[in-house]
């Protein structure tokens, strides 16, 4: 039965259990910044762990929408060897193939401008549904809290693909409870293409599975006998374990040439700043083609960039220079987690509900890269132009001002709503094709929040306020960042910055649509930091 929704609380970071979890957390992720010669030929020992990758993993599995009966995805409880000991019991969407295989979380590939159709069979003992994250859908399809599928139903999910070429997403998202079905397993990707999708690929020389690979980056808590573990009414649940692909721990044989990676992060809470470092802690610097909503115009070099739960990023390295046995580390590199809202609310300590995590922030190291011997690698050109990708700023658009705050109590608002307190009723109305620019201020007195939009893309019109962090990767006088420059359907919002975002109400769906507009930290998600509005004729 569906628990009730759980009662506000914050983390404390206490001096003396912050302490105990940091030094539990290296053994657990190592590689903490110890500049010199060597890093990684000292630490990264740890990882051995092959990635596994979807499409060539036993139990990461691919379908296609070009599947004549579309694709069935059974929810369920699979005992996994995520670590040593005993098998933890993953959370999945689980697919049976021709031969009778049973793949979990599959990759779905599908065309713009096609059409995607999913059963979905639920068999997890509760309400549970299939949201498609970034994805332009009705409400009807949208897999929100809405419209929950109950034990033993069935629901067919039958959309158009609107979208351009991206990474896209889906995971649970049943009122209360998206942040334990999602930090229990039930999450995967979608990857739509289209025509100057297809044209990139070639231009590269890239290979799928090969030197271009999607990864889901999920921090996990485990507890005893490696029992994935969430407590309902927790604050920002953190994990002590990164998994990649639900790899621990892995290790990617990369081919020498261009290196692309889509990286999706998938966690509940955490906040990545990604980067990539050799033997001598040197950052290597990479492309950023790409955004939640596909590829940008042109490419954009940077050293590190930040990557909120929900968001997306697409990356290139370039490999061509580099020799067999070479190391590189995917890392979480070090940033101000700016976490002003400590010693709001009820008191927790973080060591004791986290052990062995890392607070957030902190250097991480995700995926050692070492360099193969095999040949084949894509040894392409980078176009200048990757895509047509513009959208003018409308200065006439309507403007709708939002505030994000906490209440001395601990509650997460939304200007003066929470979906508890709204009873989950929506509290304002768009008229459809309308075009609305939303100035979201996050209060000062608060923490990062990665705000989500159903339903609907947009782009990122201006920043104002940012913290040194941000401000220093701004490229254009709006205050921009390269990520602010690609379409998004979430964004992130700094403590006392204003994130200006446009969007166009345009859709084909008559009648009343209702959506979501909500945090991405799944838990202030869970405790009601989500409004419901409604697109109206």
């Amino acid at each position: 039965m569906t628990q009730a929704p759980p009662a506000p609380g914050r983390r404390k970071l206490l001096v003396g259990g912050l302490a105990a979890g940091v030094a539990a957390a290296a053994g657990y992720f190592g590689l903490r910044h110890r500049p010199g010669h060597g890093d990684l030929a000292r630490h990264g020992h740890r990882f051995v762990k092959p990635l596994r990758i979807p499409g060539k993993s036993a139990r990461l599995g691919e379908a296609s929408d070009a599947a004549d009966a579309g694709i069935v995805l059974q929810t369920g409880i699979h005992p996994q060897p995520l670590r040593e000991g005993a098998l933890s019991d993953v959370w999945a969407y689980a697919q049976r193939t021709v031969s009778g295989q049973v793949q979990l979380n599959p990759t779905l590939f599908a065309r713009s401008g096609g059409r995607l159709k999913v059963t979905l069979e639920n068999r997890l003992g509760d309400d549970t549904t299939i949201h498609w994250h970034g994805m332009t859908v009705d409400e009807a399809n949208d897999g929100s809290g809405l419209h929950p599928v109950r034990h033993g139903e069935r629901r067919v999910y039958e959309f158009d693909i609107r979208n351009r070429a991206g990474l896209y997403w889906y995971h649970a998202h049943p009122h209360g409870q998206t942040g334990m079905q999602v930090h229990k397993g039930l999450a995967g990707l979608v990857v739509v293409e289209d025509d100057e999708e297809l044209a990139l690929q070639k231009a590269l020389g890239l290979t799928w599975g090969i030197d271009d690979i999607a990864l889901s980056i999920a921090d996990k808590q485990f507890g005893l006998r490696n029992k994935i573990v969430h407590e309902v009414g927790a604050d920002d649940w953190v994990g002590d374990k990164v998994l990649v692909n639900w790899t621990p721990d892995p290790v990617f044989e990369a081919r020498r040439g261009w290196l692309r990676l889509r990286l999706a992060n998938t966690s509940n809470a955490r906040l990545y700043c990604i980067g990539f470092d050799d033997e001598h802690r040197q950052r290597l610097p990479f492309h950023l083609l790409g955004t939640d909503g596909g590829l940008l115009d042109r490419a954009h070099r940077m050293e590190s960039v930040f990557l909120g739960p929900g968001q997306r990023v697409d990356v290139l390295l370039d490999l061509r220079d580099r020799s067999p046995g070479d190391l590189l580390m995917m890392r979480s590199v070090v940033y101000d987690p700016m976490e002003n809202d400590v010693g709001i609310g009820p008191p927790e300590d973080f060591a004791m509900e986290h052990p062995g995590a890392m607070p957030m922030g902190e250097d991480m190291a995700l995926m050692l890269i070492r360099m193969s011997d095999k040949p084949g690698g894509a040894a392409g050109t980078l176009p200048e132009r990757l895509s047509t990708h513009a959208v003018g700023i409308r200065e006439d658009a309507a403007r709708r001002p939002f505030r994000l705050w906490i209440q001395d109590s601990g509650r997460w608002m939304i200007n003066h709503w929470n979906h508890h307190l709204a009873h989950g009723q929506d509290v304002f109305e768009i008229r459809r094709g309308s075009v609305e620019r939303w100035d979201i201020t996050n209060d000062m007195r608060s923490m990062p929040h990665p705000m989500h939009l159903h339903g609907f893309q947009f782009v990122v019109t201006g920043r104002a306020n940012s913290p040194k962090q941000v401000a220093e990767r701004a490229i254009d006088p709006r205050g921009r960042t390269p990520h602010d420059l690609g379409v998004l359907d979430t964004v992130l919002v700094w403590p006392g910055e204003t994130v200006s975002i446009q969007i166009d109400f345009s859709q084909p769906y008559s009648g009343r649509q209702r959506y979501m507009f909500h945090c991405h930290n799944l838990e202030h998600e869970d405790q009601g930091m989500m409004i419901g509005f409604a697109v109206i004729d």
